[in-house]
């Protein structure tokens, strides 16, 4: 009977390893590749400032309408990327980079960013194996040469929101020796 049944139990587990590789390994790259080949179609490496969300919006998963969104989906392949973005000094901010496969590598909020007395957010994406700072900015490490850069800015205060959006439109995402 168990020679019988070790042929279907071998199958078994095959399919299950096939499934958990899929799952686990292809999954999250399939999702970027798509997140970014629709952005590629308004530009890599540059900005795109989100509305406000909605009910109807989907653009970042599980979207919060007291945050505005900006993203810029990266490609490394011709050279460095500089971002650059001013800290808000009374709300919530955060960066944070996403390589290939949906993980994040990098990020620095406003609280941070502030306790080192930084105004302004300024760094360079670059390949693994890139020097510790480019052009003087300190240089973060990109694990995969195509990602994703979010921006998150809290409105704490609809009355703010026009300012809040006037300062986070300031922000930058760009070639190295373009920006």
């Amino acid at each position: 009977m168990l020679r019988k049944l070790l042929p279907w139990i071998a199958a078994t587990l095959l399919v299950a390893a096939v499934v958990h590789v899929a799952t686990v390994w292809l999954l999250p790259r399939a999702i970027m590749h798509r997140v970014i080949t629709r952005m590629a179609v308004l530009g890599l490496n540059e900005i795109r400032f989100q509305n406000r969300p909605d009910a109807s919006v989907r653009g970042v998963v599980r979207p919060s309408p007291d945050l505005l969104y900006s993203i810029c989906a990266f490609d490394l392949s011709a050279g460095p990327l500089r971002v650059r973005s001013p800290v808000p000094g009374d709300t919530y901010w955060s960066v944070s980079l996403f390589d290939n496969a949906t993980n994040n590598f990098y990020v620095l909020d406003d609280q941070q960013a502030h306790a080192t007395h930084q105004s302004t957010a300024d760094f360079v994406i670059a390949p693994q194996g890139s020097p510790a700072t480019l052009d003087g900015l300190k240089t973060v490490a990109a694990p995969s040469t195509q990602g994703l850069v979010l921006f998150r800015t809290l409105i704490d205060d609809d009355r703010k929101l026009a300012a809040i959006d006037a300062l986070r439109r300031k922000a930058r995402c760009a070639p190295l020796h373009k920006a």
